[in-house]
């Protein structure tokens, strides 16, 4: 008997669904006609159906069945409709949010609107637009989605957001162009919330993969990192470091060591940036970028990786004032060290030795690759050696045709004259990188006798020692740790020293030279971020953890972890710290901040401001000694 009532239930409810169906395309037909001639009876009708589908009603539940079924009805009288007399009906069913609704709620609505973008020359762009809109929940919303509970549900609709695309782009060609084109406008501003950038964001990412990734999958992460690096752009160092003012900025690598490490990443970091907006904003969507990434398998890891390195070069290479985006590379590199990782470092330094490159690519570059490989642990001695051989082959064949020895130099007048001060400036930048990546790596490089026997070969003693005398224009704090691992290491066949009594403090190195020496940028300092700060730590150098040529290995290193890393307790913010570089242990007191971006920079992008940039918050300025 319960079998043949649920028979009959079903059948009932099937007949009533098959007269909706019929009298929904009976009223849709009644209506297309001249206004004045529609029979009332089918206006008030028409109505009730746009009732019906009005975006901005609210439904208890057997309002929003009643809805399903009139979904339903309208998905099988597509046919029906007309954009010049069912405009206001189409109206409410491309302004429905679909985060209101319940699941089958939701299929009910994207049928509908994948078989009206089928419409030949008709919905398209209206439909896509529609699925667009609903990349990130409504405001009212917002505090709700965030909650546990909401998680699946989120989940749940990107992944129905994300089928409905799909289809759509299977059976109408032309919606992947369209798409982008929608995507591109529809992105994100700078100002607008951090919750509506997170989720447009990630709900975009999700359909980078398979078919419709290969078809738009540039276009997402361009926009994306575009996004990043505006946001960046926009975090001031000023910024970070307000409500700090009684913490240093010379400290930056020092971590409180009574902190447990899972505070030091959280409210350490939180309190250098006091709420900044930007930095929540940027730091969210890190997040989210680093878990995409995470997510692809390799191959499909590998794709990423290079449209990321093309748009590197493109849109982050030359911006001298970005300070995290740049560390998207950073982590996907990481999560493939033996192919993305090395390539990263050749790419970079392919951009620097290949001179038709424009000048400032080529100095970015430079200073990347230094950077780079002085902190991502991922990255092989042999690989350090494979580049390190390239930049310093580089800087003497220009070293090479600078050398005459009848002709004395007056350096400062060398320097301002210089007929080709991009190549100088290179060469400058180039030996100081060296210099840096060996103070993090050269320790690791001695303990293998075939990679020990390929640093010794490089002349790097020889343009050391060049009559251009270039460690006079480098940032004393490396010349002197580096000094200091080289003589330990016995690198250098005649001791190799340095007047650094003669050395000022520059606040540009304007002419290059002179006893003005090289300050520079280094694009990979530590990183402050809060939340994306798990994906970079793990594979971050800090120098706090280097064991150097003339460390004893003691317990006490082990000790010292993490000195250097984001969220420590700072002492000082004076602009200048007395050191004396005759003394070794402040030298090793300075190089213990070795984060070194100036508060004046050299960058090429600098230059021609007329201003320097402003000071980095956790990263450090050149040091200079009593004046």
């Amino acid at each position: 008997m319960g079998a043949e009532e649920c028979c009959d239930d079903h059948m009932e409810v099937s007949i009533s669904d098959s007269l909706a169906f019929r009298e929904v395309q009976r009223v849709l037909q009644s209506v297309r006609m001249d206004p004045f001639l529609i029979d009332l009876r089918d206006k008030d009708e028409y109505d009730y159906l746009l009732l019906a589908v009005d975006p901005t009603r609210k439904r208890d539940l057997d309002e929003e069945a009643m809805l399903v079924t009139t979904l339903k009805a309208l998905s099988e009288a597509v046919p029906k409709i007309d954009i010049m007399y069912h405009h206001a009906l189409l109206n409410n069913i491309f302004t429905m949010c679909i985060w209101y609704l319940r699941e089958d709620t939701r299929d009910a609505l994207l049928d509908l609107i994948t078989r009206l973008a089928a419409v030949a020359d008709q919905y398209l762009r209206e439909c896509l637009q529609m699925l667009v809109n609903n990349f990130a929940p409504p405001r009212p919303l917002v505090p709700t989605t965030e909650q546990p509970r909401w998680l699946a549900r989120k989940k749940e609709i990107y992944y129905q957001l994300h089928e409905s695309l799909k289809m759509i782009s299977d059976t109408v060609p032309l919606a992947a162009r369209i798409l982008k084109d929608i995507i591109n406008r529809s992105m994100p501003k700078l100002f607008d919330t951090k919750a509506k950038m997170v989720s447009f964001v990630e709900c975009m990412l999700g359909l980078d993969t398979e078919r419709l990734g290969d078809l738009i999958g540039s276009t997402l992460l361009e926009k994306v990192v575009d996004l990043l690096t505006e946001l960046d752009v926009n975090i001031t160092w000023e910024d970070i470091l307000q409500e700090e003012h009684s913490k240093g900025i010379f400290e930056m690598e020092l971590e409180d060591l009574d902190d447990d490490e899972d505070n030091l990443g959280q409210e350490g970091t939180k309190a250098l940036f006091g709420g900044n907006v930007f930095a929540d904003k940027l730091d969210g969507l890190m997040v989210v970028v680093c878990e995409h990434l995470k997510s692809c398998d390799r191959d499909r890891l590998f794709k990423e990786y290079c449209i990321l390195k093309t748009i590197f070069q493109k849109a982050v290479l030359k911006v001298h004032k970005s300070k995290f985006a740049q560390f998207i590379m950073f982590y996907a590199c990481s999560l493939d060290p033996e192919i993305c990782g090395v390539d990263f470092a050749l790419f970079l330094t392919d951009i620097f030795t290949k001179e038709e490159d424009d000048a400032i690519a080529r100095m970015s570059a430079v200073s990347y690759v230094g950077s780079y490989l002085a902190r991502a642990r991922f990255i092989s001695a042999d690989t350090v050696v494979a580049v390190l051989k390239r930049l310093v082959e580089w800087c003497d064949s220009y070293c090479k045709l600078k050398r005459d020895p009848l002709k004395p130099i007056d350096h400062q007048i060398f320097y301002a004259s210089c007929q080709h001060p991009e190549h100088l400036s290179a060469v400058l930048l180039t030996l100081q990188a060296v210099m840096y990546v060996l103070c993090f790596r050269l320790r690791s490089i001695m303990d293998y006798p075939n990679l020990k026997s390929q640093l010794f070969q490089m002349p790097i003693e020889s343009i050391l020692m060049d009559r251009l005398e270039p460690l006079k224009v480098c940032l004393p704090s490396i010349v002197n740790e580096f000094l200091r691992q080289a003589r330990a290491a016995r690198l250098f066949n005649a001791p190799v020293d340095l007047p650094l009594e003669d050395i000022v403090e520059s606040d540009l190195s304007k002419a290059f030279g002179g006893a003005n020496r090289l300050d520079m940028f280094f694009p990979f300092d530590p990183y402050l971020l809060r939340e994306s700060d798990r994906y970079i730590r793990p594979n971050f150098e800090f120098w706090s953890l280097v064991q150097t040529t003339y460390s004893n290995n003691s317990d006490d290193d082990e000790e010292l972890g993490d000195l250097d890393a984001p969220g420590m307790n700072v002492d000082s913010l004076d602009d200048h710290i007395e050191i004396d570089f005759k003394d070794d242990d402040d030298i090793e007191y300075s190089m213990n901040k070795m984060s070194i971006t100036p508060h004046r920079s050299f960058h090429p992008m600098a230059m021609s401001s007329g201003s320097g940039l402003s000071m980095p918050a956790r990263i450090r300025p050149s040091v200079s000694p009593p004046s």
